[in-house]
């Protein structure tokens, strides 16, 4: 079994709800701009804070969902997976809001754990109004995935169990 089941069923969750979430106030699209540059910068940003100060305290800082964000990280811990060096960006999508769910943009990222599996991942990022850019979720490592992704289903790659003794299949 590659991913507990309740990461599974988070994983399904947290990717609709933190891009589906519900803006305050009006559903008119906000005045505010999000640009893919400002997407790739606020993934630079999470993955040199987690570089320099590794993932205590990680969805406190630049994650949109602190919850969520607090639930995927204590299982990505569970299964000892910890980010290696900085992904790769391979593919960038605008999301445009629909409903009362906000837009942003998907990267599409390419990257290392620690004990050197990959992972392909998409990373959502957000900018709520009146403030900078946020990591929908945040945790860019273990292969999230975006419900109905432009990138395609099953585009993403999810990291083994890397905990001594695990085992993997």
């Amino acid at each position: 079994m590659r991913l507990t089941t309740r990461l599974i069923s988070v994983l399904a969750i947290v990717v609709c709800t933190a891009a589906c979430m519900p803006r305050p106030g009006k559903a008119e699209p906000s005045p505010e701009i999000l640009t893919q540059d400002m997407a790739e910068s606020t993934l630079e940003k999470v993955a040199t804070g987690v570089a320099k100060n590794g993932v205590a305290d990680f969805c406190s800082r630049h994650v949109r969902s602190t919850e969520t964000c607090a639930i995927l990280l204590k299982d990505a811990l569970k299964w000892c997976l910890l980010p290696g060096d900085k992904p790769q960006i391979k593919r960038a999508a605008h999301i445009p809001p629909k409903d009362q769910s906000e837009g942003g943009w998907l990267l599409e990222l390419h990257g290392r754990t620690k004990d050197g599996q990959q992972y392909v991942s998409e990373f959502f990022v957000v900018r709520p109004e009146n403030e900078p850019p946020q990591a929908a979720f945040g945790i860019y490592w273990t292969g999230l995935g975006f419900e109905g992704s432009p990138f395609g289903p099953n585009n993403t790659k999810i990291p083994q169990n890397a905990c001594p003794g695990a085992g993997r299949s």
